[in-house]
């Protein structure tokens, strides 16, 4: 099958400069210059069909619209407060007890095909803490010593005050689960 010339073409906010070579699945590619000065490969069957109409700059422009004229959103833009980040990390986010939370510990679920407990620390997109133990007591400490080594010295910084004087998570009442019940 003969590939359509598209050079030249403007589809949106794009406007066709050359071919780009195929696409795994055998469609045309095109490299294409957006208005906002950018540019992308892009699919051609995505361009004739107008699936894609940008580089990526009409959603980002659009979101931002929608984020700044939800009541919701801009009502919780003044409360920075309650959600402190601290070089990139949501530190209320990481030291606060879900409600989802049966094992009343901060990081430490019950792995039921298993029968372990799992002891879990995710901070900047990475897992810096995911093992599991046969003792529950075990997996709370792992989580509170991840704290120390990795939250402590975090808000220390921020805050300009020694690691030992920051509590990050004390010693929660431990609810009762099925499995502690057995």
């Amino acid at each position: 099958m003969k590939r359509k010339d598209l050079t030249g073409q403007t589809f949106g906010r794009l406007t066709v400069v050359e071919y780009a070579g195929h696409a795994k699945n055998g469609n045309a590619q095109w490299l294409c210059q957006c208005t906002c000065g950018n540019t992308a490969v892009v699919d051609g069957y995505r361009l004739r069909r107008g699936t894609t109409t940008s580089c990526g700059c009409y959603r980002r422009e659009y979101m931002a619209k929608a984020i700044r004229e939800n009541p919701k959103t801009v009502a919780q833009m003044g409360k920075k407060a309650q959600f402190k980040q601290t070089e990139g990390v949501n530190v209320a986010a990481a030291t606060k007890l879900r409600s989802t939370n049966r094992s009343g510990v901060i990081g430490v679920s019950f792995d039921r095909q298993s029968g372990k407990w799992n002891a879990r620390l995710f901070m900047k997109g990475r897992l810096l803490l995911n093992k599991q133990f046969v003792n529950f007591d075990e997996a709370v400490r792992a989580r509170h010593q991840a704290e120390k080594e990795f939250l402590e010295p975090l808000i220390a910084r921020v805050n300009d005050v020694a690691p030992c004087d920051v509590p990050v998570n004390s010693q929660p009442v431990r609810r009762q689960t099925r499995a502690s019940a057995n």
